[in-house]
């Protein structure tokens, strides 16, 4: 039998919406979705680590983070263009949470954690970070208090349903790949995709909160009643994902695939950030072949045709003084990467 660890490192993905169709908000608030997730290989790491005098002074559980050396985020805060203090050190983070919820589901006490997150994604870009974080904190700390508390740790599917309660986009980082997501992106079909695809990411040197987005896209779908009074549109249900959208991805086919990319929370994020509709025009005319906002933005994501274009692409960009970095997706989602 192998040693109980005392420390677990965990990996998660970003990921970028090919498709991203959205409805009108349901009695509790949300909006449905119909998405199509690719997870690609910008990784956040997060590493736990029983520390018992955390539990003797009974503090359950400390979070600390860094900017991944090396990486483009790390730049971006070297340079002031992006802070770590964007990232909260309480329990409105979601690997705080995501660890407060593995020990509640394996009902054992907390055992005085340590977590410790590198970031690689920006903050608030829409490329899902925070659910990354989220992701790879529920394989760590779940391999981690259950092999110190010695019992079986829980299987993916009870992962995927804790990372539901967390975030919309938490089950996804968990299963990686490609995927469609359905409901509030919760709900997820695995799609084939065999061969990698070629993107930019472009961040921005401020984030757009996802609320704001869909309350923006709530103002562009609302209608005046009797009273005038304004309320958003009710019974608009999301676009299903096209085939012929699923067909390119299954196929690598760039060309087909970049003719049919579409975000709904593209022009809401836009109308809020209006020098992204310029950014977007540039990268195509820089060579891209289709751009668009990942997510609900700000982050600006272009498809490209091969890994030589994405570096070219970065060049440009880097020569314009802006940020920019190559990926390739699909990857796989959370995993744990070493025990100690």
């Amino acid at each position: 039998m192998s040693p109980t660890p005392t420390r677990v490192r965990a990996s998660a993905p970003a990921k970028t919406n090919l498709v991203l169709h959205v409805g009108s908000p349901t009695l509790d608030g949300y909006h449905p979705l119909e998405t199509l997730f690719v997870a690609v290989d910008l990784r956040e790491t997060v590493t736990a680590a029983v520390n018992p005098a955390l539990a003797r002074r009974g503090v359950g559980i400390r979070i600390t983070v860094e900017a991944e050396r090396g990486s483009e985020y790390a730049r971006m805060v070297s340079e002031g263009t992006a802070r770590l203090s964007d990232v909260p050190l309480d329990g409105t983070n979601l690997a705080v949470k995501a660890a407060l919820a593995v020990c509640e589901a394996l009902d054992v006490p907390m055992p005085g954690l340590e977590l410790h997150v590198r970031k690689a994604v920006p903050v608030a870009g829409g490329m899902g970070g925070g659910s990354a974080d989220a992701a790879a904190a529920l394989v760590a700390v779940n391999h981690l208090v259950a092999r110190h508390a010695g019992i079986a740790p829980m299987d993916t599917d009870e992962l995927l349903r804790l990372g539901a309660g967390l975030g919309a986009d938490v089950p996804f980082m968990l299963l990686g790949g490609a995927a469609i997501g359905r409901g509030t992106g919760t709900e997820l079909e695995s799609v084939a995709a065999e061969e990698q695809l070629h993107f930019v990411f472009v961040p921005q040197d401020q984030g757009l909160s996802t609320p704001a987005v869909y309350r923006q896209w709530d103002a562009n779908h609302t209608v005046t009643n009797a009273s005038t009074r304004s309320a958003p549109r009710t019974g608009i249900a999301p676009d299903p994902v096209p085939t012929a959208v699923l067909t390119a991805l299954a196929d690598a086919d760039p060309d087909a695939l970049a003719a049919r990319i579409r975000n709904d929370l593209q022009g809401p994020a836009i109308q809020l950030l209006p020098e992204l509709e310029g950014l977007l025009n540039h990268g195509v005319e820089l060579g891209a072949l289709a751009g668009w906002v990942s997510g609900s933005g700000p982050t600006v994501c272009f498809l490209v045709r091969s890994r030589d274009a994405a570096r070219r692409l970065v060049l440009d960009f880097v020569r314009e003084h802006r940020h920019a970095l190559a990926v390739a997706g699909p990857v796989p989602g959370a995993r744990v990467e070493s025990r100690e």
